[in-house]
């Protein structure tokens, strides 16, 4: 149960993203919130909207990929710690502007957390069950989903007439503070990490722990195999001709915060031009694993944050109660990916997974142009259950596909492509609104073209880590 509360820990964390990005959805369609705040601008909206997504995008592409030099654990906590502070000001907002630049601020914490958070879960984890490990990390999406849901349909159906977004934003606020705490007290630095930064006796003391929270008992009999990890064993899996010094740069030590800032420029060129310059395979797992981002990202959580909306324009009736089983649909997904996906392979669930999420999208919209209630909320909530398969299986295969020095940035880089697709979906939304069966068709388009991309990986695809130790 030891090793268990790691991943709890990073569960939690990643529940903190989904209350801070639903949340504006629901934000959005308070009526007070409207009045006062937004003013009936669509400008507002659609900056509101966007603004956490450029904030995540900043946040992977500056935030993440410093987890291949600081550290997974310190990028993690510094991510969760800018989520809630700017979570619970975001609650104080006098105005549209200065709640999006707090969303903002939110956005860059949430893009911080994800390369680290599943970089983490991947390199904690034995190959038997880093699958299903990864996917326990990413169902917690799900918690948060519906702690969201639970909240706004509680303060809708019992309380009106006052500012009630204020404390519904101070709220969504808790699980990134309580995920922090969580990770600070439970969650260790990837032995990985540490073995590459040629902190030998860390990553010894680490990779022993969690053999030991495992439930394995180590014998210290110096004739058994079996016996704990030693240094001499480490540093011939990471010699020290392998190990980067990442405290210097060009002579000069980390001595004030000009000098810090200017080293985490450098490393940020020189770490994401490793992927594109290292070799052709990491290049071309690259740019095929950035289409797939973007083209989910687009599909699934550009509608994320529209979703409300789109099921008041279908005049579908209880909006918040639907909303619910929306959410509530994010289990049977995860349920799925945790026991398929270490069966079937990565490849194959992916893009099954991708494609039935958009043949779901392209029933919404036939339902939707006939106001089908009962048939939107099926398809609605098929959608949402294929989509988070899909991410389940995205988030495992981007963490596993590159190589230790790089997998935080690589999962950064990737995730900032999604975060421009995602950023992309919201002004194309804003303008389709009033039109929610084209808006579900070119989302539905969208995802089926991210489902040949997979195919665009190297071996056509076939590269598939399951049950296989990742790349150092």
């Amino acid at each position: 149960w030891r090793y268990w509360c790691i991943m709890l820990s990073l569960g939690v964390a990643n529940s903190s993203d989904a209350s801070e990005i639903l949340c504006i959805s629901y934000i959005l369609s308070d009526k007070v919130f409207q009045d006062n705040i937004l003013n009936d601008s669509a400008f507002g909206s659609g900056l509101l909207t966007g603004s956490v997504f450029l904030g995540m995008l900043l946040g992977g592409l500056i935030v993440g990929t410093m987890g291949d030099w600081i550290g997974r654990k310190p990028m993690l906590l510094l991510g969760l710690i800018c989520n809630s502070i700017s979570g619970i000001l975001s609650s104080m907002a006098w105005n549209v502007y200065i709640l999006s630049f707090l969303r903002m601020i939110s956005g860059i914490g949430i893009g911080a957390t994800v390369p680290p958070l599943f970089t983490l879960a991947t390199e904690l984890s034995p190959p038997s069950i880093r699958g299903f490990n990864v996917t326990i990390c990413a169902s917690f999406w799900m918690v948060g989903s519906i702690f969201v849901a639970i909240i706004a349909l509680y303060f809708a159906t019992t309380i009106h007439g006052i500012a009630i977004w204020r404390i519904f934003a101070l709220i969504c606020a808790l699980p990134s503070a309580l995920g922090a705490i969580l990770v600070y007290w439970f969650v260790p630095e990837s032995p990985r990490f540490l073995g590459v930064e040629g902190r030998s006796k860390e990553a010894v003391d680490v990779a022993n722990l969690l053999v030991e929270k495992m439930g394995h008992q180590n014998n210290n009999d110096d004739d058994d195999d079996d016996g704990p990890l030693t240094i001499e064993e480490l540093e011939r899996t990471f010699p020290p001709s392998t190990i980067v010094d990442t405290t210097t740069v060009g002579g000069a030590g980390i001595l004030d915060c000009m000098q810090f800032i200017q080293l985490a420029y450098i490393d940020f060129c020189s770490s994401t031009s490793k992927l594109y310059t290292t070799n052709k395979q990491i290049k071309q797992t690259t740019l095929a694993l950035q289409m797939v981002w973007f083209a989910l990202s687009f599909g699934s959580y550009g509608l994320l944050t529209w979703i409300n909306i789109i099921f008041v324009k279908v005049h579908l009736e209880n909006v918040y109660y639907n909303a619910l089983l929306f959410a509530f649909s994010n289990l049977p997904g995860n349920i799925l990916s945790g026991i398929y996906m270490d069966k079937i392979g990565r490849s194959k669930s992916l893009v099954g997974s991708i494609v039935l999420s958009s043949i779901s999208l392209f029933f919404f919209a036939i339902f939707a142009e006939y106001e089908y209630s009962i048939g939107i909320v099926l398809s609605s909530c098929c959608f949402q259950c294929f989509t988070i398969m899909a991410w389940n299986t995205i988030d495992t295969m981007t963490s596993e596909l590159f190589p230790t020095p790089c997998r935080s940035t690589g999962l950064g880089i990737c995730a900032a492509s999604g975060r421009i697709g995602a950023l992309i979906a919201q002004f194309i939304n804003g303008y389709l609104i009033n039109s929610p069966v084209k808006l579900l068709l070119v989302a539905s388009g969208t995802l089926l073209l991210g489902a040949i991309t997979p195919y665009l990986l190297p071996n056509n695809g076939s590269r598939d880590m399951t049950g296989q130790p990742v790349n150092d």
